[in-house]
């Protein structure tokens, strides 16, 4: 819902706080922005960060060409921006009013956030449009209408990426109840909550109960296309809808048809959040789920046997999918996912030199998993491709096939100092190195503080010290090169042999 000047700015903040300088030239290769919006989008964001943070001069141009970020880090994050935007927009503004039905009219709420009617009516024409996109209406009584789960969903998104625990938009007496709530109705049967966790758990519960208080239902068709019937449920999700249902029936003029819908939708969208452990939620999943997923097994299967020229282990491809199941369940249950607003969010191909390999891998699934299905390719990468990348890299046997990167650490009388630069390495995702202190006709890299020969069979790296944080990002590049071009030998060396 952010405006496009806001998208710019947002995009902005992130490439400068993640690169922390750069050429305007580039900059506008990046983004694919002109000159003149690279510049203007950089005033912008001064004025902006200032205004936040109280910090001048924030973001410089210096010469002319050169934009460089000095803002410290834990002053501004993203999403603390991002929400400023969302609170002081029109957009925003009008979302948040409709949500919390305080609109009476348009000309007042123009009034309200100073604009012209016309203005806003031209941004209100934008916000039914998105909206529409999800089968959400507004009413002539200015309220939310329509797919009522998407409709809590969306306010979910937007509190889980921007409020997370910081300012909640609910009454100090709802965030209460929601926490006694969770305490007494959820935590018994999914005792091992993280803390993100809770947090989504209690923006859920304060829009359930702010949505309910408008006698607004969910219709019982999206929990139950997932889920199985309620009998035919786990004993845990049992219980829970159980608990909820009691609760449910203390509210005026509700069905019980109302009931167990609303204690379903629940149980669905703990699915969604990974609540529950895998068992459960294969246990819980309807026909249609668990077809889905077993098309996405199908996709692993098969980009694997593409890539290594080889069959994966079924235990590891079925473990790859147990792990991608929630993120699999929420695509499907959620609104905008693998919307454009995640190009501005995170930047996944910046993922792609880093991770060369579990990159290549994740979008041939998804690409695959998309003919399967016949979804978005586009929407499939923006939501799951980073989430595959780490289930893909912490795999416990993805890599067996890949050659092995022979790195050579060897600083002399400075073995503390070898100990240290070792044991950071080897908490590299995703790389397949074998670390020693020998130099061999094995060795691929050789990492050390002496001037070499120029004529070594092995790429050298001269370093003074633990390395610096440029310098450990070209031993990277390096690694990465090095694992592609063995990789891509064995490769060829595996289809001459088919």
């Amino acid at each position: 819902m952010h405006e496009k000047q806001d998208r710019n700015k947002l995009k902005m903040f992130r490439y400068l706080k993640e690169n922390g300088e750069a050429p305007i030239t580039q900059i506008m290769t990046d983004l694919d922005l002109s000159r003149y919006l690279v510049t203007t989008t950089v005033e912008q964001l001064v004025v902006d960060i200032e205004i936040l943070t109280g910090v001048p001069d924030s973001i410089v141009i210096e010469d002319g060409s050169d934009v460089i970020f000095k803002l410290p880090i834990q002053l501004l994050d993203w999403e603390a921006l991002g929400l400023h935007y969302l609170q002081i927009s029109i957009r925003g503004q009008m979302i948040n009013d409709l949500f919390h039905e305080r609109i009476t009219s348009w000309e007042d709420f123009a009034f309200k956030v100073d604009v012209s009617v016309p203005k806003m009516y031209k941004e209100r024409a934008a916000v039914i449009e998105e909206l529409a996109r999800e089968g959400i209406e507004i009413s002539k009584d200015y309220q939310l209408v329509g797919n009522e789960a998407h409709i809590r969903l969306f306010k979910l998104q937007l509190l889980s990426y921007y409020n997370g625990r910081r300012e909640s938009p609910f009454p100090e007496e709802v965030s209460e109840q929601s926490r006694e709530s969770i305490k007494q109705l959820i935590e018994p049967e999914c005792p091992y909550l993280r803390e993100t966790q809770v947090v989504s758990l209690r923006h859920l519960y304060a829009i359930w109960w702010l949505r309910l208080k408008g006698r607004h239902y969910v219709d019982a068709a999206l929990a139950d296309r997932f889920l199985k019937p309620t009998e035919q449920l786990s004993s845990s999700s049992q219980r829970i809808i159980s608990a909820l249902s009691a609760e449910l029936r203390k509210l005026p003029d509700i069905t019980e048809e109302q009931v167990q819908a609303e204690a379903r939708f629940i149980i669905l969208v703990l699915h969604t959040l990974s609540i529950f452990p895998h068992e459960t939620e294969f246990e819980d999943a309807s026909e249609e789920s668990i077809a889905h997923w077993r098309l996405f097994e199908k996709a692993l299967h098969d980009a694997y046997l593409c890539l290594f020229k080889n069959r994966g282990r079924q235990e590891s491809i079925r473990a790859v999918t147990r792990s991608m199941q929630p993120m699999l369940l929420r695509y499907l249950v959620f609104p905008y996912t693998g919307d454009d607003d995640f190009d501005y969010m995170m930047d996944r191909e910046q993922l792609a030199p880093e991770f060369p390999m579990a990159y290549e891998f994740s979008e041939d699934v998804l690409e695959r998993f998309a003919i399967e299905t016949g979804d978005n390719e586009a929407d499939y990468k923006n939501f799951l491709l980073p989430d595959l990348m780490a289930v893909i890299m912490m795999s416990a046997d993805f890599y067996d096939r890949l050659p092995i990167v022979n790195l050579t650490i060897d600083f002399g009388a400075h073995q503390s100092l070898e100990r240290v630069v070792a044991q950071s390495l080897q908490m590299f995702p995703g790389y397949k190195v074998q670390i020693n202190h020998l130099l061999t006709e094995h060795t691929d890299i050789l990492l050390t503080d002496t001037p070499q020969p120029v004529d070594l069979d092995c790429t050298v790296f001269i370093w003074h010290g633990m390395g610096t944080p440029n310098e450990v990002g070209q031993l990277r590049d390096e690694i990465n090169r090095v694992k592609m071009k063995k990789f891509t030998a064995w490769r060829n060396e595996q289809a001459e042999q088919d």
